[in-house]
This record gives structure tokens, C-alpha cells and sequence, in this order.
């Protein structure tokens, strides 16, 4: 039980969400997904946007957990002795994602995004939204890759716990999205504000992903953890 993990990897996803590569373009994603305008914010209009995002974060959220919750249980189970290295390999890597993502050096394949065009032949519906969040999560791992690793490098440092760490994740970029939808007209209008502090969610971004790769490399996380549990009530620990 590491009563730490799960607050960082949420964070991560959280971070994903706002960071330049995905926020500037959730109100365009809602309103394709939609196939209607958001700038009214009208019941019925938001009630339409709300469920066709719910569907998109559903399927974006299976597609992590299948793509990388499942392959990263099964790798580091079947790699479980030399879990040590691998914690502080990719605590290194951590390290090194974290410092392209604040601008310090630039690892020229985290710049790469692509994007799937998927209009052709789709008809409005929910079976587009959900063909949308698997381009969604294909095309856009590159981008949001980095603070992915975050839960993936605690994945492999726990293998029990891979596939809820990736779930986590997947909920920390879910839920801001969800919120957005049902706010609709409101929420644009802070998404667009926050449009303007991006470097400062990517600073914030490279930090997480510095300290908990040093603290991964130096084994300081499995002491942070300890202390934790030490100090978290019991009935609390019950359901960690």
C-alpha cells in the first residue's frame, strides 16, 4: 500500500489535461464529439456534450489500461527480481522527461503529436465518440507520454497495483474533461484563461516528474511511503 503513489500518478493525469497539447483543444473535441456548439449554454445542448464525453473518457480510459495497465502488469511480474533497476532506471527516465518538459533539453521524439483524422465516413453518434478516444489516446501519447511514464515507472515498481495506477491516471485526465462538459460555457471561458499559464503547467509538470524520479533513484520514495502509512489512520488504510 503506498498511500503517495496513487496522489502522484492522479496528479499526473490531472497534468495531462492541462497541459498545451490537450487543453487548448478540449473545447474543439467537445464540440466535434457533440456535433454542436458550446458557446450556448443551454440544458439540453449540455446534457448532449456531457454524454458523448463520457463515453470518449470511457473508452480513452479502457484503451490505457488495455494498451499500457495490462503489458506493463505482465512485464513487470515477469521482471519482479530485478524490480530495483528497473525502479531506478526509470526513475532516471523520469529524470530526463521531466527536464524536456521544462525546456532544460529536448528529446526531439516527446515533441512529436499526431493527430487522426477520423470525419470520413463516421456518421454523428456515440459510435464516433468512441472511435474519437481511440485516436485520442493513439495520437496523443507522445505529447502526454512523459507524466504517462510517471504512473508506468510506478507500475513496474509495483506490479500488483499496475492496472489501478494506469486507471488513476486515466481518471486524473478524465475528470477535468467530464467537468468541462458539464459546465460547458463556464468552463470554456476558465480554459481559456488558463490557456494563458501553460508554462507554468509545464514547470509544474517537469517538477513532479524530477522529484519523483529522484526520489525513485535515491530509494527515498519507498521511505516517503513508509512514513506515510505510519501516520494514515487505519480505517484509511483499509481501503488503499
Amino acid at each position: 500500500m503506498n498511500p503517495i503513489s496513487f496522489p502522484v500518478v492522479l496528479s499526473a493525469g490531472l497534468l495531462s489535461f492541462l497541459s498545451p497539447c490537450v487543453l487548448p483543444l478540449v473545447p474543439i473535441y467537445l464540440g466535434y464529439l457533440s456535433g454542436s456548439s458550446i458557446s450556448d449554454d443551454i440544458s439540453s445542448n449540455r446534457w448532449q456534450v456531457f454524454s458523448h464525453a463520457l463515453f470518449f473518457v470511457v473508452g480513452f480510459t479502457l484503451v490505457f489500461v488495455i494498451i499500457f495497465g495490462l503489458p506493463t502488469t505482465i512485464l513487470a511480474s515477469a521482471l519482479l527480481q530485478y524490480r530495483d533497476w528497473i525502479t531506478r532506471i526509470g526513475g532516471a527516465i523520469l529524470v530526463l522527461f521531466g527536464l524536456h518538459t521544462m525546456g532544460i533539453l529536448t528529446i526531439p521524439v516527446l515533441n512529436l503529436t499526431r493527430r487522426v483524422d477520423v470525419e470520413i465516413g463516421v456518421k454523428q453518434g456515440y459510435a464516433r465518440s468512441a472511435l474519437v478516444c481511440v485516436t485520442f489516446a493513439a495520437g496523443w501519447t507522445p505529447c502526454v507520454g512523459p507524466l504517462l511514464g510517471t504512473a508506468m515507472t510506478l507500475a513496474f515498481a509495483e506490479p500488483s497495483r499496475a492496472l489501478a495506477f494506469i486507471f488513476t491516471y486515466a481518471l486524473g485526465l478524465a475528470a477535468p474533461f467530464l467537468v468541462t462538459a458539464a459546465l460547458l460555457a463556464r468552463a470554456v471561458g476558465w480554459l481559456k484563461r488558463l490557456n494563458q499559464h501553460l508554462r507554468a503547467v509545464e514547470m509544474a509538470s517537469g517538477l513532479l516528474m524530477v522529484g519523483v524520479g529522484v526520489l525513485l533513484i535515491t530509494g527515498m520514495f519507498s521511505v516517503l511511503n513508509s512514513y506515510f502509512i505510519r501516520i494514515t489512520p487505519e480505517w484509511l488504510l483499509r481501503y488503499m
